[in-house]
């Protein structure tokens, strides 16, 4: 069954390193490309390891967004 929560993942690609952090954790969601982190899709049903994983990130480039409030979840300062 879906979620009723759907979130934005962005990345700051001026911010990101290209770790691989990411892509090691969830490859299902993150991908390299030219060096840089990017999501596989933009939008995504609410998953917990996600934040997990934005949290991870070393230059905090990845960002997580509830799409109907608008609420920046991850990442956390």
């Amino acid at each position: 069954m879906p979620s009723e929560k759907r979130w934005r993942i962005t990345v700051d690609e001026t911010a990101c390193i290209g770790s691989g952090v990411c892509v090691g954790d969830r490859p299902d969601r993150f991908q390299l490309v030219h060096g840089t982190s990017q999501p596989v899709e933009g939008e995504i049903d609410a998953d917990d390891e996600i934040l997990a994983v934005a949290d991870s990130c070393p230059r905090e480039a990845i960002q997580v967004v509830e799409i109907s409030t608008g609420t920046v979840l991850a990442p956390v300062d």
